[in-house]
């Protein structure tokens, strides 16, 4: 992750779950990460982070006891910030959009 800007901010990337099987999981695992901040609302998580967010299908697999993937994370989402890349094994979020670009190959 990058430091901070002259001015102390940091573009951070996220995603708004609902609080589901999937998205208790999905803040569990995440929750120890460094940077990674999650917010406890009453319906649902919003968990970000400063410049990039990695969620890897095999932790939230291992947390919940069922296999987990991009579409079933996507489909506790209702939204995200930031540039979201699926993988076969994680789902990416990325502040920097050239930084998405070269993680795609481009």
């Amino acid at each position: 992750m990058s430091a901070p800007s002259a001015e102390g901010s940091y573009d951070y990337v996220g995603i708004v779950m609902a609080k589901s099987a999937e998205g208790d999981a999905v803040a569990d695992i995440l929750r120890d990460k460094p940077g990674v901040e999650i917010v406890e609302q009453p319906s649902f998580w919003d968990i970000r982070a400063p410049d990039r967010l990695e969620i890897d299908y095999d932790e939230v697999s291992e947390e919940l006891g069922v296999e987990i993937d991009a579409y079933a994370i996507q489909h506790e989402m209702s939204t995200h910030y930031g540039r979201m890349i699926a993988t076969d094994d994680k789902l990416l979020l990325f502040a920097d959009p050239v930084e998405a670009m070269e993680f795609l190959g481009g």
